[in-house]
Formats: C-alpha cells, sequence, structure tokens
C-alpha cells in the first residue's frame, strides 16, 4: 500500500469510524488505536481523546503514520534540533515549555539529540499536503511537537490490541451486538460508516411503524430504553424516574429535559439533564459518541428534535402538569403495549435489556452521588 493510499484510509477512520483493510498492511500502525473487524478497522475511544488534544485530522494522521520509524526518526531529530536552539536561549523558558508539550515524547527526542538536525525530512511533499508546511520549517514546530507526543500515546498502547468488533446488526434487532463495548455512536444528523458505527438521522419514513423506525435509529431505540426503563421501575413501587420539561419550554422541541430520580419512599433528587443521563449510560456501555464526544448542552439540543418525533410515532407521549407541576414525558399505552409484541419484545425484553437496565443503574448511580452522606 502506497504512503498517500495509507494517509487516506487513516483519515476514512477518522471521517467516517472505518478505515477497510482486507490485507491487514494497517495493522502495524492500528493495532492498540483501532478494534479490529473481518475487513478493515474501528476507530476506538481513544483514538478520539486524541484527536481531541490536536488541532485537526490531518494531525492525527501524521501521528498514526508516525508510528513507522521511517516517518518518525527524521520528525524527531528535526525536533531535537529544535530543542537545541532553545536550550541555547538566555532564560530556557522555550526548552521547557517544548519539553513539556512533548510529554513522553521528550524521552524519543533525547535519543535523537546526537543526530539532530534541521533537513527536511523524505516525507515533506505529504507534510506540506497535510499541514500546509513541512515539518523542518519553524511554523510546524508547535505541530510537530503535538504529533509527535500523540504518536507517543499511541505507540505506548501497541502491545495492547483491543478487542474485534462485528459488523452491525443492520436489522437493528441483536441489541447486544450493536451496543456493546468499543462500538461508536454518530451523533444526530453526523455521517459515518452504517455498516460498523450506529447512525441514524432520525428521518420520518413514510409508512414506517414505531418499532422499525427505532431500530433504523439509535439515537430514537436510546430514547426509547429511557421511558421503558422508567414505566418498569414504576411498576415496582420502589423508586422511579421522572423526565421533567421546564416551564415555558415546547415539549415537540424541548430545549433541556429535567431528570429526577426517586428513592424508596419517593424523594426526589434532581440529576440534571436528559442528555447528561444519556452520556452516563454509554460511558456504563463503554461506548463513545462519534466524531467526538459532545457536552450536555450540546446533547441536549441534538436529541431535541428527536424528542418531537418520538412523540409524533407515539412512542414517548407527554402529560401535562397538573396544580402547577411541572409537565412530564412517559412511555406511550400503545407503544409500552408494541414492546410486549414478537418484534418488541426480543429488543427490549432479551437482546435490549442491558441497554435499559443501564438506565436505571446509572439514574440509581447519579441520586446516590448528588444526595447528601448521613452523617
Amino acid at each position: 500500500m502506497s504512503d498517500i493510499k495509507r494517509l487516506s484510509h487513516l483519515l476514512a477512520l477518522l471521517r467516517t469510524g472505518f478505515a477497510p483493510d482486507s490485507d491487514g498492511e494497517l495493522a502495524p500502525l492500528l493495532r492498540g488505536s483501532a478494534h479490529p473487524t473481518g475487513t478493515g478497522w474501528i476507530a476506538s475511544r481513544a483514538l478520539l481523546a486524541q484527536r481531541e488534544a490536536l488541532s485537526s485530522d490531518n494531525e492525527i494522521v501524521l501521528a498514526l503514520a508516525g508510528l513507522q520509524a521511517e516517518w518518525r526518526l527524521p520528525w524527531l531529530r528535526i525536533l531535537a534540533a529544535r530543542c537545541k536552539e532553545a536550550g541555547q536561549m538566555a532564560d530556557g523558558a522555550l526548552l521547557v515549555d517544548l519539553i513539556s508539550q512533548l510529554h513522553g515524547a521528550a524521552l524519543w527526542v533525547e535519543e535523537q539529540l546526537p543526530y539532530a538536525t534541521l533537513a527536511a525530512s523524505p516525507t515533506a511533499d505529504l507534510e506540506r499536503e497535510c499541514l500546509g508546511v513541512s515539518v523542518e520549517q519553524a511554523a510546524a514546530t508547535p505541530m510537530l511537537t503535538r504529533i509527535l507526543a500523540a504518536c507517543f500515546a499511541m505507540h505506548e498502547s501497541q502491545n495492547q490490541p483491543l478487542p474485534a468488533l462485528p459488523a452491525l446488526d443492520l436489522s437493528g434487532l441483536q441489541v447486544g451486538q450493536n451496543w456493546q463495548a468499543g462500538r461508536l455512536l454518530a451523533l444526530p444528523g453526523c455521517m459515518a460508516a452504517r455498516d460498523f458505527v450506529l447512525a441514524g438521522a432520525g428521518e420520518l419514513e413514510a409508512g414506517a411503524g414505531a418499532m422499525a423506525w427505532l431500530l433504523a435509529n439509535p439515537w430514537a431505540l436510546l430514547l426509547a430504553m429511557v421511558v421503558y426503563a422508567q414505566d418498569a421501575w414504576a411498576a415496582e413501587a420502589r423508586g422511579g424516574l421522572l423526565l421533567e420539561l421546564p416551564s415555558g419550554q415546547n415539549a415537540f422541541q424541548p430545549g433541556a429535559v429535567s431528570v429526577l430520580v426517586l428513592g424508596p419512599e419517593g424523594d426526589e433528587t434532581r440529576c440534571g439533564t436528559l442528555a447528561g443521563l444519556l452520556l452516563r449510560v454509554l460511558a456504563h456501555l463503554g461506548m463513545a459518541c462519534f466524531p467526538r464526544q459532545p457536552s450536555v448542552d450540546e446533547l441536549d439540543a441534538q436529541v431535541a428534535p428527536l424528542i418531537g418525533q418520538l412523540l409524533q410515532r407515539q412512542a414517548w407521549r407527554f402529560r401535562d402538569g397538573a396544580s402547577g407541576s411541572e409537565g412530564q414525558y412517559q412511555i406511550h399505552p400503545a407503544f409500552a403495549d408494541e414492546c410486549y409484541k414478537i418484534a418488541g419484545s426480543k429488543v427490549f425484553n432479551r437482546t435490549g435489556k442491558p441497554l435499559w437496565q443501564a438506565v436505571r443503574i446509572q439514574a440509581g448511580q447519579c441520586r446516590s452521588e448528588l444526595r447528601p452522606t448521613r452523617q
């Protein structure tokens, strides 16, 4: 595989969550940073976290390319020369800054001090294509520092390969296969490799029933699991989960849905918003959002249109509050009945049980964290 093709596959991994690699040629670069499949690689939470520390997808692509010694050594020698330059300055602050930003890669740079040079590397043309400048130029020093720091972190994880992930069950019925540790869930409206990354914008397909629509739209399914967990919890009459709409908001397009968790005696604990609960559930499952982890406020805004569609599809319902209390979201009775029919029961009572149980576990955990400890 040529260097250009290799870089294009790495870029696809970051932009779609999947890189094809039927011949295994990317294994030296992606072992420990991506999950193998039969035909390629799926981006991992750790890789996406590394990208957040960099300024662009091209920087993380070069950090992955730097796992090849023939790419990395010339860069280390260039940065060693920059460190020598910085060491000659009076106050030494620039050198300290460089070393601190390199993190563990400072050890690599130190090893190359005897070979320090500012000569262009053999990959200068590709560097200019990715960064707009070749890395021996002074303007590239901050970028090169970040790239090598990320490269070192990923190099350290190469001896700990990540578990393989299967392709998605596109019918959506095998919830356990789709919603498992390591899987990525694309943010609403984001494009992704749909054979390997859970994705779906929540469009209203004409004629599709509520259950078929949910199975095709992962975020809508997750939100349905929330009200299913709420209903199952309420049936026990020991604690529970409330989803309140703050006054002045539109039930079909809420700014944020408030989460309250009830104790066994009916006492209420406010536990943030719906998006905060969803992020806790994903973390509990060992999953992450793609292409990046959103803030709670961002996710509240992104799931708001789906709530309107859940109401329209009669999977959720909204009940106005009485006597000045806030209105609440609950499972729609018609949809609750669907959950006990053949297709619904398979999803909600068999393959998807760990998903709605995670909702309950994390709601209870949040309540425990926020309640004051009794003396």
